[in-house]
């Protein structure tokens, strides 16, 4: 098949041209860019000509720009840094298999020119070890906007990783869709589930055979301490993992160390109140409105420099799984 296309799409493939093979370090002349229509789509158009279809899309709105030696595409939709920032997400993002990985990444590679691509090459892919390997996570992802659309409960396998490091079925769920959220390097459906009468948060990339039903979902209006919908800073200073029982005020000593300090606005945010701490100068006193059974690994995590003090039954499991760890490690002579 010829590759010789009509006159009447040169100025089209004009700005194709500059999208693709200029920027502010390789401009082109005229000459080029005639030399460019001609090879790549069989155009033949003289200097003059081009000049006019140049001229033509400067006016139309295309930032062309001109130099001495040239002219080139000047504003993109992304320029390369945003580029470089959205492939390194994907690069690191480990929810997306290898196969989509790659499939993003030539899709972000096409929005720049030809120079871009040496670049992206020198950088270190993590490679299928550390990549998901649900390959229906965009669908899931498809069918559960559709869902939350039409106001429909969805159906799915609920899967856990085994010790042959493989998803396994769990469980079956009918739930109620009302949110996507990343958090924690986790990709999360919130959506109630009427059969236990609570929310859950479910990682997308663990859901299989998942399908929209002909059920109504439950509004999420409708359900006790959701009347308002959404708490602001829900998922940042509530729920710091993904658990889904009720929020509570929890106050708590933290270390005066500007390390720790910063930990604790990183995973709650700035609605968070620090005071002083009258029993000691080298602690404050921090109070947040968070998931209790979050808030009990978190402070396990942080043990060395955070001491729960309300409510007194969550200090008292922060107590016990401490005093069982340490009797495992004190009985344990090497």
């Amino acid at each position: 098949m010829s590759n010789i296309e009509p006159k009447m799409l040169s100025q089209t493939r004009i700005y194709n041209i500059l999208e693709k093979y200029s920027d502010e370090s390789h401009p082109m002349t005229q000459a080029a860019i005639a030399d460019k229509l001609e090879e790549v789509y069989g155009i033949k158009m003289e200097r003059k000509a081009i000049g006019k279809k140049l001229a033509n899309l400067k006016e139309a709105g295309y930032d062309i720009r001109s130099c001495r030696k040239g002219c080139y595409l000047g504003e993109r939709l992304f320029d390369d840094s945003e580029l470089h920032f959205l492939i390194d997400s994907i690069y690191g993002n480990r929810i997306i298999n290898q196969k989509h990985t790659e499939d993003l990444i030539e899709k972000l590679r096409s929005l720049s020119n030809i120079y871009f691509k040496p670049r992206i090459n020198k950088m270190i892919s993590l490679g299928n070890a550390n990549k998901g390997d649900n390959p229906a996570l965009f669908l899931n992802i498809d069918l559960i906007y559709e869902a939350i659309l039409k106001g429909l409960m969805i159906k799915y396998d609920y899967n856990l990783y085994g010790t042959d490091k493989k998803l396994h079925k769990t469980s079956t769920q009918i739930v109620s869709p009302y949110q996507l959220l990343f958090h924690q390097q986790g990709y999360y459906l919130m959506a109630y589930c009427e059969h236990h009468a609570h929310m859950v948060f479910h990682k997308i990339d663990h859901m299989t055979n998942m399908e929209i039903t002909a059920d109504v979902s439950v509004p999420i209006k409708k359900i006790s301490g959701y009347e308002r919908g959404l708490p602001q800073n829900y998922f940042t200073a509530a729920r710091p993992y993904m658990y889904s029982d009720d929020p509570e005020r929890i106050t708590m000593a933290v270390s005066k160390d500007p390390y720790v300090i910063n930990q604790i606005v990183e995973w709650f945010g700035k609605d968070i109140s620090i005071g002083e701490f009258e029993e000691s100068n080298e602690y404050y006193r921090v109070s947040v409105v968070a998931s209790p059974q979050a808030m009990r690994l978190w402070a396990l995590q942080y043990a060395d420099h955070v001491e729960i003090l309300q409510p007194y039954d969550l200090r008292e499991s922060v107590k016990q799984s401490l005093t069982y760890a340490f009797e495992k490690y004190g009985g344990y002579d090497g």
